[in-house]
């Protein structure tokens, strides 16, 4: 039982930082591409630039037209989900087969 409600923490976090990655994706192309008077573009505006904000202030020293934001973003995720996930879909894993184990 208890492997199961971590192993479902760990998929619920997976599944709110893969989120975060697909936004972002989407807010990339949408910078390139997008027409800023589509609601749903706004709406991708609209959640990812929360996300910017705090970072676009620790990089606005670096010189260049390049906003690092997104590409932080996305290593900060994938960092989360190395250190985060994936040790605890093991730990779970681990609890799993005590509790097969288990008499």
């Amino acid at each position: 039982m208890t492997a199961g409600i971590v192993q479902g923490l760990a998929a619920v976090i997976n599944f709110f930082l893969s989120a975060i990655q697909l936004l972002v994706f989407a807010s990339i192309i949408v910078s390139w591409v997008g027409d800023r008077s589509n609601q749903i573009v706004v709406m991708i505006i609209n959640i990812t630039e929360p996300i910017y904000r705090p970072l676009r202030k620790l990089t606005r020293n670096i010189p260049g037209p390049f906003d690092w934001a997104p590409m932080l973003v996305m290593a900060i995720v994938i960092f989360a989900q190395m250190a985060i996930v994936k040790p605890m879909m093991a730990y779970g894993d681990r609890l799993m087969q005590q509790e097969i184990m288990a008499p």
